[in-house]
């Protein structure tokens, strides 16, 4: 699943069509939120996909903004912030093995994984956390960069608007 963000009169190719998947939408829509509250505000429902978004003014202001920050380094600090705590969440218990480190369920005895690791043959353990009985948080899953911030300033700032699909 992704977000669709389709703009409502676009300038240029570049402010058409704007796309994320899950992953990267909401970590995106999170600091637009965060960071921008008085120029996010007009569009309610950022986390889904069911048509709302910005005016034309309300986009160009918000691509003025990220711009901004852009050049004066504040979002590469967020993003580094950002990798720094996702890098320190700690590990979580796998719900494949329940922490094991040996799949028990009926796939995990179907191909393997309910008997130790062996380093020699690669088989064996939990597919889930290769045995270790410990995954990264799901949090860990959702990326943040400043290229995705520059490539979403670019299509606000040619949008004309734009709706979340």
């Amino acid at each position: 699943m992704g977000m669709d963000v389709y703009g409502k009169n676009p300038t240029s190719d570049e402010g058409g069509y704007f796309r994320n998947n899950v992953w990267w939408w909401r970590p995106l829509a999170d600091y637009l939120l965060q960071t921008y509250p008085d120029l996010t505000g007009e569009c309610t429902y950022w986390h889904t996909n069911d048509g709302d978004g910005l005016s034309a003014e309300s986009a160009t202001a918000l691509a003025d903004a990220l711009q901004r920050d852009l050049d004066n380094g504040n979002v590469a600090a967020y993003a580094a912030a950002y990798e720094d705590r996702i890098a320190a969440l700690p590990l979580i218990e796998c719900t494949l093995c329940a922490g094991t480190g040996l799949r028990t369920d009926a796939i995990g005895r179907q191909y393997g994984y309910d008997v130790p690791h062996d380093p020699i043959t690669g088989r064996g353990g939990c597919n889930g956390c290769q045995g270790d009985g410990k995954v990264q948080s799901w949090e860990a899953h959702y990326p943040f960069s400043v290229e995705n911030v520059v490539e979403f300033a670019a299509f606000a700032r040619a949008s004309g608007g734009f709706e979340i699909h």
